[in-house]
C-alpha cells in the first residue's frame, strides 16, 4: 500500500508554484507583439482552455495517475510509445528549466559568478528532492508558493499605485481581436503544469466536490496571473514592457519604500529559484511515475539520478547559449505544451469514450 500520499491542495500548490517561473519569464512580453495592451485579457481568456485541458488530463488519469491511465487505455506497447513522448518532453523541459534558473541567478549577481556553479548547485538540490518522498516535496511546495505569493504581492502591491488605467483600457476590437489570438500562447505558458496529472495516483481523498476544488484553484490561479499582467502593463506600458526581456523582474527594480528598502530585484530573482525547483521537482516525480509503468522495479530507484543528470547535461549541450534557451522557451515550449497537454489528451479521451461505448454494446469480450 502506498503511504506516500499528498492532498489535492498540495497538488495544486505545486502546479502554481512551478508555473510562476515560466510566467515571470514570458508574460506579458510574449503576448505584447500581437495583443498589445490586451495581453492581460489573453490570460483571462486562456483560463477556460486551461480548465478544459486539466479536466481532460484528470479524466484520463483517474485515481491511479496519467501513466497508468494511458497504459490501461492503449495497452503496454502503444501506451508505452505515448509515455515515451512525455518522457522526452519532460527531460527537455527539465533541461530548459535548469538553464534558465542558472542564467537568472548569474545575472542577479551582476555576472559575479559562473554558470556551471549555479547549474551544479541546482542539480544537487533537485537530486536531493527527487530521491525523497513526494509528500515531503509537496509540503515544501506549499511553503514555496506562500513565499512566492508574498514576494510577488509586495512587488505588485507597491507598484499598483503607479499604474495608469489608460495603459490597459479601453480595449477596442483592434486590441481585443489580437488578444483572442494570443490565447493559445498564454495557455501554452500555463501548460508547464501538464505533468501534474501523473502524480494523481498519490492524491488522497479524491472524493466528492473535487471538481469544485480544481475549478477554484485553476480559475483562481489564472485570474491572479492576469491581475499581475495588468499591474505590469499599467506601470510599464506596452512599448517599454515589449522591449524588456523579463518585465516582472524589471518592475521589481523600481520597487522601494523610503527609509526601509530601495532595491529588491536581486532578492526577488533569488526567491524565484523556489519556482524553478518546484517545477523541476514536479518533472522528476512525474518521470518516476512513468518509469513505474515501463521499467522493472529494480531499475526505478535510478530514475531520479538519470532524469536530473540528463536534464543538467541537456542544459549545457542543448542550450550552450542563452539565446537558444530563450527561443525554445518563447516558441517551441508553448506549442509543445499545447500539443501534449491539450491536443493529445483530446485524442486519448475520444479513444476512451469510443472503447467505453463499444464495450457497453458488447463488441469487446473479456
Amino acid at each position: 500500500m502506498n503511504t506516500d500520499k499528498i492532498s489535492r491542495t498540495q497538488l495544486m500548490a505545486l502546479l502554481w508554484a512551478g508555473v510562476m517561473a515560466p510566467a515571470a519569464e514570458l508574460l506579458p512580453a510574449m503576448l505584447l507583439p500581437g495583443a498589445g495592451k490586451g495581453a492581460w485579457l489573453a490570460v483571462v481568456l486562456a483560463a477556460p482552455l486551461v480548465l478544459i485541458a486539466g479536466w481532460l488530463l484528470g479524466s484520463l488519469a483517474g485515481r491511479e495517475g496519467l501513466a497508468r491511465g494511458v497504459v490501461n487505455l492503449l495497452g503496454k506497447w502503444a501506451g508505452g510509445m505515448v509515455l515515451l513522448l512525455y518522457i522526452v518532453w519532460g527531460l527537455g523541459l527539465l533541461a530548459l528549466r535548469f538553464r534558465l534558473c542558472a542564467q537568472r541567478l548569474m545575472l542577479s549577481g551582476e555576472r559575479d559568478g559562473a554558470l556551471w556553479f549555479f547549474l551544479l548547485s541546482a542539480t544537487a538540490i533537485l537530486l536531493w528532492i527527487g530521491r525523497g518522498k513526494l509528500s515531503a516535496f509537496a509540503r515544501a511546495g506549499q511553503l514555496f508558493l506562500t513565499t512566492l505569493l508574498v514576494a510577488s504581492g509586495v512587488v505588485l502591491g507597491l507598484s499598483l499605485f503607479q499604474a495608469r488605467p489608460e495603459r490597459l483600457l479601453p480595449l477596442w476590437w483592434g486590441e481585443t481581436g489580437p488578444a483572442v489570438q494570443a490565447v493559445l500562447s498564454a495557455a501554452g505558458v500555463m501548460g508547464w503544469g501538464l505533468f501534474l496529472p501523473f502524480l494523481m495516483g498519490s492524491v488522497q481523498n479524491q472524493g466528492e466536490n473535487k471538481h469544485w476544488h480544481w475549478l477554484f484553484w485553476g480559475l483562481g490561479g489564472a485570474l491572479l496571473l492576469a491581475c499581475a499582467q495588468a499591474v505590469i502593463l499599467g506601470n510599464l506600458g506596452v512599448g517599454l514592457a515589449a522591449r524588456l526581456d523579463n518585465p516582472f523582474f524589471a518592475l521589481a527594480k523600481s520597487v522601494g519604500v523610503e527609509g526601509a528598502f530601495q532595491r529588491v530585484e536581486s532578492v526577488i530573482t533569488a526567491l524565484w529559484t523556489f519556482a524553478d525547483l518546484t517545477m523541476g521537482g514536479v518533472l522528476v516525480f512525474a518521470l518516476r511515475c512513468i518509469a513505474a509503468e515501463l521499467l522493472p522495479e529494480q531499475a526505478r530507484p535510478w530514475v531520479p539520478w538519470g532524469a536530473v543528470l540528463l536534464g543538467a547535461a541537456g542544459a549545457l549541450f542543448l542550450f550552450p547559449e542563452l539565446g537558444t534557451a530563450e527561443e525554445w522557451n518563447l516558441y517551441l515550449v508553448p506549442a509543445g505544451n499545447i500539443l501534449l497537454g491539450f491536443i493529445l489528451p483530446i485524442l486519448l479521451w475520444l479513444a476512451k469514450s469510443w472503447t467505453g461505448r463499444m464495450g457497453k454494446e458488447g463488441t469487446f469480450c473479456g
